[in-house]
């Protein structure tokens, strides 16, 4: 079921409500977590919260069951007209229209009001008044009335029955449209996120069949866009870190880098290039840039993707604003790797 068909069906209250339930999953799918762990579970009638007129969860599945990390609560109009009983003024926001429109409203008929004055006598123009000043979503529960209501007015307690009120409708040209904002509260639980993030996203890569290491090759799969780091910079090896070229471009890189809100780190270390590739998988980070001999001879870098761990070549001063365009998915590593050549 569609957001459109669910809020044309009924289930949802809200339109924007149903707006803010999309962009809830587009945050945790784009965060990391796993698509077909996540579910929205309307609240029962008895588990709503008073302010709320329609509430959702956003559960996601992990090693503790279905863990509740976000709730969604429609509160309508519930604060603003609470605070303006509570003050007793007008919070309502005044649109003004450029053409009048014609609006059908709901009014007390004029006989109605001189019975109310009459019944209430030296406060019953009061009444009155107060009664026709009420918002429209408050009249249609008065003109709804099965039996008395108590309301305050000017700290005084009036009691309104429905043989007192009658109401009509009627068309009105308006040229400013009088409403009272409502509000959709989305409340994230971050901790309960970020375990759910980091259960999804990690996995073993599978030994191969050769291979007599014991030790795992273990990866933390961030997705680009959210992962701290965005690139590893790694020489070869011992000798180009030391040479006068790798680090001069490699400082006007990171300062590239920087200018575009990327953040980076760089393993010199002696290990070999297969064991900081493997580090820096379990670290999260999802490029890692690769500088050798070639790299002093044309100024071209090896470029690798985590999780495929696929490799291209490209040109260095092309590299920071590709990374820029990968970790903002505007492109994919397919983009990417037709673009350039495999190394």
């Amino acid at each position: 079921m569609t957001m459109g068909e669910a809020y044309k069906n009924g289930v949802l209250k809200s339109q924007i409500l149903g707006y803010m339930i999309v962009r809830t999953h587009l945050f945790l799918t784009s965060s990391g977590v796993s698509e077909e762990h996540i579910r929205f579970r309307q609240h029962l009638p008895t588990e709503m919260a008073h302010y709320a007129a329609d509430c959702w969860d956003a559960e996601v599945f992990c090693s503790l069951g279905w863990l509740e990390c976000v709730g969604i609560a429609d509160r309508s109009a519930f604060d603003l007209t609470q605070h303006a009983k509570a003050a007793k003024c007008d919070l309502q926001y005044k649109q003004v229209l450029d053409k009048p429109i014609e609006k059908e409203v709901l009014s007390l008929k004029k006989a109605s009001g001189v019975n109310v004055m009459k019944y209430f006598k030296k406060d019953g123009k009061m009444v009155k008044e107060w009664i026709e000043q009420l918002p429209q979503c408050e009249l249609e529960e008065l003109a709804a009335l099965k039996g008395p209501k108590t309301v305050e007015v000017d700290g005084k307690p009036f009691e309104l029955t429905p043989d007192l009120l009658d109401f009509e409708r009627k068309k009105e040209k308006i040229s400013v449209n009088a409403f009272t904002p409502g509000v959709i509260e989305p409340s994230f639980g971050i901790d309960r996120i970020f375990t759910v993030i980091l259960e999804h996203v990690y996995y073993v890569r599978p030994k191969e069949a050769d291979n007599e290491d014991k030790q795992i090759r273990a990866v933390l799969g961030l997705p680009a866009c959210t992962a701290p780091y965005k690139v590893a910079i790694l020489p070869l090896d011992q000798r180009i870190a030391r040479h006068e070229k790798y680090m001069t471009d490699i400082t006007a890189f990171r300062a590239q880098l920087s200018s575009l809100g990327l953040s980076s780190t760089t393993d010199e270390s002696g290990a070999a290039i297969g064991r900081r590739y493997s580090r820096n998988d379990e670290l999260g980070v999802p490029f890692a840039l690769t500088c050798d001999f070639t790299t002093l001879e044309d100024g071209t870098v090896t470029l690798r993707e985590r999780d495929m761990m696929e490799q291209i070549r490209l040109p260095l001063k092309d590299t920071a604003e590709l990374l820029r365009d990968l970790c903002a998915l505007e492109i994919t590593w397919k983009d990417a790797a037709a673009k350039y050549p495999k190394a």
